[in-house]
């Protein structure tokens, strides 16, 4: 391939005698993996049950080299059921090393379309908080569907500017991801167009958007805990030099080395490669901590061009409780305590002011983008797949960056969620609830209707609640979700108790919670997100298909069923003779919902997630 003049020879100048296998790597097939996803099961158990999978990928856990006898991953019924997500392999390292443990609370900065985000997701095991942001709006459509996808049920997704987070978060944060935009160097083999369209100022505008980001993202970690900082580019201003530039204005933040094992083929930071202004700022010890970052290169590694920099940040605690095992992830060395955040998920709580001691406040301007429905439809097929930026996307940032406010006018204009204006009695409907669910022995009201009524107009969060918990009773035989449930209009989440609805105010929100329907005029509409994080026993009825089966396949394309009335089944595995919403499963894994008469499964699988 045709690499831009001036970034070759400064690579040729930078890597001396490395230079020739450099640009050789060029020549050879571009790299490209799945991970498998770590909610629903182990790569292990993936590859055990279903003879899946492939060669390892050394520094993933449960990620795999696809070979080029693959059939289209991203079009098996797998995909469609969350059970693995197709990425990069080099993009699999960043979150591996960050040392993320159930219970942590995690902020993804720059997380779009949100590879990165499920990784994390499957470290915390359903336990403490994940926050996943991007600043760009039409980007945060694909990751609330690819967080939905992965059935993750404790993050809260927003669309923000990294300053606006640090203002309403402080430092909640006990691990802080910031993948950081970057002039993509590392992509040029997986996408030309990036390479064509370099231009040699990129990395100094890039680095300047870097600095500030990586300012406010530090203000959001916690004392004790840790920041991990990447790109995908080569050039040293974007990746040691940022780091250096950082570590001079921010004496709380030192390098934690990444020991990874030689037989990764990863490269040491390379502090040779400051400025003289840099180094000088600096002095010769954190200069030389630079080594503990890492490269990964394409033609010592099997994947592409990537840097990560993990940093902790001080604290006088830290330092007198010494060191414990909280990181036990790979790679990474286990010096600092843990901060987790909370214990294992309980069911559903009343408010956020009784949990965590705010008050729901009487007015609220984060908005939540539902785009007519709580199943996101729309999303292209291909939003699950990540291959690191585009040069679409290289543009765009550097244009945001010369155009903040431009950003911000377009994030305005887009689209606009279902109002939340005042219930009876003036009352706001976008709080946290304040009843419980019944009990399964409660009575109930079966919330069916003819066809899918249009959400109404924001109305009580009683109506709500009430709606949610009859399609509970019957269609979950009660079940709970975890956290606090937070109606905003006729729209149900359920909000991380690690975080309140007054931390949210004045951000603009795409996901709250995990979003679990919409109260229509006669019933309760459960959202492909509920269906996604849920598991089959969890169901009162499910239709069990197996992958291979035409009827699974059909399902996916949202054909209605005549499936035999014994295969709808209830949580004893015998048939069931209930009526109504019913968990249709792929090899045992939720795949979305129909609605079972007796005879026939109508499909409520919504177009943006059907198989295309």
């Amino acid at each position: 391939m045709r690499l831009p003049e001036r970034f070759a020879d400064e690579m040729a100048a930078l890597l001396g005698d490395e230079a020739e296998r450099f640009f050789a790597s060029y020549d050879e097939p571009k790299q490209a993996g799945l991970r498998v996803n770590g909610l629903k099961l182990t790569g292990g158990a993936y590859a055990a049950r279903f003879g899946r999978g492939g060669q390892e990928i050394p520094w993933a856990d449960g990620g795999y080299y696809k070979t080029d006898e693959d059939e289209r991953p991203g079009k098996h019924p797998h995909y469609y059921a969350g059970l693995y997500y197709i990425q990069e392999p080099s993009a699999m390292a960043p979150a591996e090393l960050l040392g993320v443990e159930p219970g942590h609370r995690v902020l993804d900065l720059c997380a779009a379309p949100g590879g990165k985000t499920t990784q994390l997701a499957a470290k915390l095991q359903g336990r403490g908080l994940l926050v996943t942001n991007d600043n760009a709006a039409e980007r945060t459509k694909a990751l609330a569907k690819n967080v939905e996808r992965a059935g993750v049920r404790n993050a809260v997704v927003t669309n923000e500017e990294p300053s606006r987070l640090a203002a309403a978060f402080g430092d909640l944060f006990d691990r802080v991801l910031v993948d950081a935009p970057c002039s993509g160097e590392g992509m040029f083999r997986k996408d030309e167009d990036m390479a064509r369209l370099w231009e040699p100022n990129w990395p100094r505008r890039y680095a300047a958007m870097q600095d500030a980001i990586l300012a406010d993202a530090a203000r959001m970690v916690a004392p004790g805990g840790r920041l991990l900082y990447s790109t995908c580019t080569f050039t040293p201003v974007e990746n040691e030099g940022t780091i250096a530039r950082f570590l001079a204005a921010s004496p709380d933040f030192s390098v934690v080395p990444i020991a990874a094992p030689e037989a990764w083929g990863f490269a040491p930071g390379r502090p040779d490669w400051l400025t003289p202004e840099e180094a000088a700022a600096l002095g010769a010890e954190r200069q030389a901590s630079l080594a503990g970052a890492v490269r990964l290169w394409p033609h010592r590694c099997r994947g592409e061009g990537h840097f990560a920099a993990l940093l902790r940040r001080e604290s006088a605690e830290a330092e007198t409780a010494g060191a414990s095992a909280g990181d036990k992830q790979a790679g990474v060395s286990a010096e600092a305590e843990t901060t987790s955040a909370s214990a294992e998920a309980q069911p559903a709580e009343t408010s956020a002011g009784a949990a965590t001691g705010d008050k729901p406040a009487e007015t609220s301007v984060w908005s939540v983008s539902t785009e007519g429905h709580p199943a996101s439809a729309g999303v292209e097929a291909t939003d699950g797949i990540e291959n690191g930026p585009s040069s679409s996307d290289a543009a765009d940032a550097l244009g945001r960056a010369a155009r903040p406010g431009a950003d911000r006018r377009s994030r305005e204009a887009g689209d606009r969620p279902p109002s939340s204006g005042a219930g009876k009695g003036g009352r706001r409907a976008d709080r946290a609830v304040e009843q419980t669910l019944p009990s399964r022995s409660a009575p109930t009201r079966r919330a069916h209707g003819k066809g899918a009524s249009k959400p109404r107009a924001a109305g009580a969060e009683t109506d709500v609640l009430g709606k949610f918990a009859a399609f509970a009773a019957e269609a979950l035989d009660g079940w709970q979700p975890p956290g606090r449930l937070l109606a905003k209009g006729d729209y149900l989440y359920a909000l991380p108790r690690e975080l309140s609805e007054r931390q949210l105010q004045r951000l603009k929100v795409v996901r709250p919670g995990w979003l679990l329907g919409v109260a229509t005029k006669h019933r309760f509409e459960p959202s492909q997100a509920l269906a996604m994080g849920l598991t089959a026993g969890d169901a009162a009825r499910t239709l069990l298909l197996d992958a291979g089966e035409d009827l699974a396949l059909r399902y996916l394309r949202g054909e209605t069923l005549q499936p035999d009335a014994d295969r709808v089944t209830g949580r004893d595995g015998h048939p069931s003779s209930g009526r109504g919403w019913t968990l249709v499963c792929i090899d045992g894994y939720p795949a979305g919902w129909g609605r079972w008469d007796g005879a026939t499964m109508k499909n409520e699988l919504l177009p943006g997630w059907r198989w295309i």
